[in-house]
């Protein structure tokens, strides 16, 4: 019988320290999902994200009043920018069960090795419910505050 691997915890942040992040997952970095959307935002931000529905994001905001909320599209989830340094760290989606995001890994503090290239993803064909409804599924619980 195959031992269930032990949750690894990859820190990470703005460049400023103001706000943190601690992503944890049992999946090796081999298995990532490793995304570069091709919206303007994204690409523009130059983001390759990841998550893990059965993994954990602990959001930290040391400094709360440096965190930027922007929305945009289909205005289905926030995206997380610090106001001092500008890195994007992610986004997060709220919903009745509880707040699941995705993590940038430009973010990360040490990018694991070895992640897969990432695959070019165009979600513009969604409509706003197709969009919840993917993202509540693939995105990583949060844990504390969003």
């Amino acid at each position: 019988m195959r031992k269930k691997a032990a949750p690894k915890v990859y820190e990470g942040g703005c460049h400023c320290g103001a706000l943190t992040f601690g992503y944890e997952t049992t999946l090796s970095p081999r298995r990532w999902s490793v995304r570069a959307c091709q919206c303007r935002f994204c690409r523009s931000h130059g983001a390759v994200m990841t998550s893990d529905p059965k993994g954990l994001l602990r959001l930290v905001y040391v400094q709360p009043d440096r965190l930027r909320r922007y929305r945009f599209a289909h205005r289905t989830a926030d995206f997380l920018l610090c106001r001092e340094c500008g890195v994007f760290l992610g986004a997060v989606l709220l919903g009745g069960n509880g707040a699941v995001a995705a993590i940038n890994l430009s973010a990360l503090i040490e990018p694991p090795p070895r992640l897969a290239q990432p695959r070019r993803v165009n979600y513009r064909a969604e409509t706003a419910d197709d969009r919840r409804g993917r993202r509540a599924a693939s995105w990583t619980p949060v844990f504390g505050p969003v």
